[in-house]
C-alpha cells in the first residue's frame, strides 16, 4: 500500500491547555475524594475566575522578562531579587517562587498565553461539559459546579 503520510495542522495550544486543565483537575479531584469520608455521593467544585493579586503581579513580572523565551541563566536569580523586593511575607515569597517556576514550565509548553493574567478559556464550561465523565470517574451521584464569587450560596 502506498499512501502519503498524513498532513496535520499546527497544534491548537488553547485546546491543549483545556485538555490539560481537565486532566489535572480530575487528578486533584481523585486525590480529594480518596481523602474524603467513605460513602459521600455528592460534591461541589468551586471555580475561581481570577488569580489573587500576588499571582497577577508575578505574571506581570514574567511578561516583562519574556522575549520569545526566558534567559534561563539569570531567571531564577532575578525572580528571587524581585520577590524579595516586592513580596512582604516570607511564606508568600516561597509561594511566589513555586508559582513562577510552575508557570515558566507552562509557558514552555503552551507559549506566551501561559502568562495571561486571566484564563483564556471558561473553566466552569469545561467542567460542566464533562460533568457526566467526572461523576463516573469519582463515583458520585450528584456533582455541582459553582463560581467562587457565588460560594456563599453553596451548601
Amino acid at each position: 500500500v502506498r499512501a502519503p503520510w498524513p498532513v496535520v495542522d499546527e497544534e491548537d495550544k488553547l485546546l491543549t491547555r483545556q485538555a490539560k486543565f481537565l486532566r489535572d483537575a480530575l487528578k486533584t479531584f481523585r486525590t480529594a475524594t480518596g481523602k474524603a469520608k467513605k460513602g459521600w455521593k455528592t460534591a461541589t467544585i468551586l471555580v475561581a475566575n481570577d488569580y489573587p493579586q500576588w499571582k497577577i503581579d508575578a505574571l506581570l513580572w514574567m511578561q516583562s522578562k519574556y522575549n520569545g523565551g526566558f534567559q534561563d541563566s539569570t531567571f531564577m536569580k532575578d525572580l528571587k531579587t524581585w520577590a524579595a523586593e516586592n513580596v512582604s511575607d516570607k511564606k508568600k515569597v516561597k509561594l511566589t517562587m513555586q508559582f513562577v517556576s510552575f508557570m515558566k514550565r507552562e509557558v514552555e509548553d503552551v507559549g506566551e498565553m501561559g502568562m495571561d493574567t486571566t484564563c483564556s478559556f471558561d473553566q466552569s464550561a469545561i467542567l460542566n461539559e464533562s460533568i457526566a465523565y467526572i461523576k463516573s470517574q469519582l463515583s458520585l451521584e450528584e456533582l455541582s459546579i459553582a463560581r467562587v464569587e457565588d460560594a456563599e450560596s453553596v451548601p
